[in-house]
């Protein structure tokens, strides 16, 4: 086995995993290999890849967003995360991991910060009204001004230019109001990612929009999302549009601890 940086041609030896995860987002680990290569690692067994990792850096923090590793290799996942930790510039990590693989990060002295749940929309009508009027509130005219300013609020860093380019794809959706922006993209030809999505405080009603938006653009697809399990209010929104809670995850990280207000972040 060949555990090491990520081949540029990694299109050609993935299959295994797209298989083994209709949830894989291939798109995202492309752009992030476009921007930070040297934070992309695979493991390759017979020069077909069975685990990958990619982190983002930002300001503050190094984002660990893209882990996948096929179930019958998963201990090659310690070594991946080695591999990535020796060779960031930051020592201030943070990753979203599925619960039942955080002891992995937690050998290498991670700590919990928070758990997400994952929903999933799979196309169940939800009667709701979305008028002509709404479609002009959340149309997204001021989308990168707002984006701009709730996500430093939320996040305390400066994520501008992966808010504007890095995380932005030819399919995106982007939709705002002057108090929250939610940003969704196509994961593959079933299902759509709403990533990231956030509000000011106490703009439920704007939140509640911006929902009814991309269920009405993007309603014929499976819709999925990552919230804090423990922010009520988000929630029950999710739920009170048909979203199923499908599995848990942690938000973990490694030094400084990520000052995130989870009750404006509605979608990691």
């Amino acid at each position: 086995m060949y555990v090491g940086y990520l081949r540029s041609d990694f299109e050609d030896d993935i299959t295994g995993i797209l298989d083994s995860d209709n949830l894989f987002e291939l798109e995202l680990l492309k752009k992030t290999y476009e921007v930070y290569p040297e934070y992309c690692f695979g493991a390759y067994e017979n020069n077909k890849l069975v685990g990958v990792i990619s982190a983002y850096s930002f300001n503050k923090h190094i984002f660990i967003n893209v882990i996948k590793i096929i179930k019958t290799y998963e201990e090659v996942l310690t070594r991946l995360l080695k591999l990535l930790i020796q060779n960031t510039s930051s020592m201030n990590i943070f990753i979203l991991i599925e619960k039942k693989l955080d002891s992995y990060v937690k050998a290498f002295n991670f700590e919990e910060h928070s758990s997400f749940i994952r929903f999933m929309h799979s196309g169940e009508a939800t009667p709701f009204n979305f008028s002509n009027s709404i479609a002009k509130q959340v149309s997204g005219e001021d989308y990168d001004n707002v984006s701009k300013r709730i996500d430093r609020q939320v996040f305390m860093d400066d994520r501008e230019k992966y808010i504007k380019r890095d995380c932005v794809f030819t399919n995106s959706l982007k939709l705002s109001t002057q108090t929250g922006f939610l940003h969704s993209y196509v994961v593959n030809k079933r299902h759509i990612r709403i990533s990231p999505w956030l509000m000011q405080s106490e703009s439920y009603l704007d939140a509640e929009k911006l929902l009814r938006g991309v269920l009405y653009y993007r309603g014929l697809k499976k819709i999925f999302a990552y919230a804090p399990q423990d922010v009520k209010e988000i929630t029950e929104l999710y739920e009170s549009y048909k979203f199923k809670q499908e599995s848990i995850f942690t938000l973990m990280y490694l030094g400084e601890k990520p000052d995130l207000k989870l009750e404006n972040l509605y979608a990691i």
